[in-house]
């Protein structure tokens, strides 16, 4: 019998995912685990699998992780990531904006479920 309570993990607001420095948080942590961009989806896929608690809205209603392949789209050579992870001309600036909120949040609630300790820091 487990009496531990399930952990619950909130999703990012659309409006977190568009802010600017939310969003350079973001891409800094995801750049920063130096993954091959293929390797992302399969660390995505394991991270959501091996999660034992509930993902839910702001709204406290509950979340169902889509399929990945199918929010990645027709790509398995992962270009969207290869573009995301892309430095401008400063190392630490992303060279453009992804407006691709649905996989943003997917990256974001990867740190959310695996590494929250770095996640935290996204809003600040």
């Amino acid at each position: 019998m487990n009496l531990r309570p399930k952990r619950v993990v909130t999703l990012a607001t659309d409006a977190e995912l568009k802010n600017e420095h939310y969003y350079r948080r973001l891409w800094i942590a995801v750049k920063g685990f130096n993954l091959t961009r293929r390797a992302w989806i399969e660390e995505l896929a394991g991270c959501f699998r091996d999660f034992d608690g509930e993902i839910t809205f702001k709204s406290g209603h509950r979340f169902e992780i889509p399929d990945l392949d199918e929010l990645f789209g027709d790509d398995p050579d992962m270009r969207w990531m290869g573009y995301y992870l892309e430095p401008g001309d400063k190392p630490d600036f992303p060279k453009s904006k992804s407006w691709k909120l649905d996989r943003l949040r997917m990256l974001d609630l990867y740190f959310r479920v695996r590494f929250p300790s770095i996640a935290q820091h996204f809003g600040r």
